[in-house]
């Protein structure tokens, strides 16, 4: 997934970004984003003890949302709600890192049936997720990165990498109530333990506990 080691991991403890870290060797510098209570930075101490490197912390608790809202919206005048709160998490992960790079798991959910969604609904496909994320997702995450000079790595959307596995039929990756099976047989074949190749997905904005301090202003 090429060699990005003096860049910077968007990190939640998850199964993308841990299998991204120990794919780079653990020469990645991860960083987390969070409130102090929040699932995201328990779940990153957790397993940043478990395999033994340091994750740097982000820590919002001081923080006014008012500052990241009104850059992205400027950015993307058309952004949902749901959405903004995700690039709140990426947007304070920039305005904290030292490194040029960031490398993200941008992707990985789309490609590999990651969403609850696709659990739940049998026909839904994943082609539109995909395209959403390509032609307006990453344009705006990049000119969110441009604010602040650096530039986005997105591994699980290297060419090779969506051209291998965007097109699978969705049983390879949903079996039952478990999804993204094909990440899941990497992470258990690089070694990584099984707490981490079983673990569930939780979004960012919701891990973060960044979407319910927005639903605590709605005028944001």
């Amino acid at each position: 997934m090429g060699n990005h080691g003096e860049a910077a991991l968007a990190f939640s403890g998850g199964l993308d970004s841990t299998l991204l870290m120990a794919l780079s060797g653990y020469r990645l510098k991860p960083y987390t984003v969070g409130y102090s209570d929040s699932h995201d930075i328990e779940r990153a101490r957790h397993v940043s003890d478990l395999l033994g490197f340091r994750v740097r912390e982000i820590i919002l608790d001081d923080r006014d949302l008012r500052e990241a809202v009104s850059a992205i919206r400027t950015i993307d005048p058309s952004i949902g709600r749901p959405e903004i709160g995700y690039e709140i998490v990426l947007y304070y992960t920039l305005s904290g890192i030292k490194e040029d790079h960031l490398v993200t798991g941008q992707g990985a959910d789309e490609i590999f049936y990651g969403y609850r969604r696709f659990i739940d609904n049998p026909d839904l496909a994943n082609g539109g997720y995909l395209e959403k994320l390509i032609h307006k997702t990453l344009p705006r995450e990049n000119d969110i990165a441009g604010i602040f000079s650096k530039s986005l790595v997105t591994p699980y959307l290297e060419p090779v990498i969506v051209k291998a596995f965007s097109g699978l039929p969705r049983d390879v990756n949903v079996i039952g109530n478990v999804n993204k099976i094909q990440i899941r047989n990497l992470a258990r074949d690089s070694g990584l333990p099984e707490e981490i190749w079983r673990f569930r997905k939780k979004a960012a904005q919701y891990g973060s506990g960044v979407q319910k301090r927005l639903n605590k202003v709605p005028d944001l």
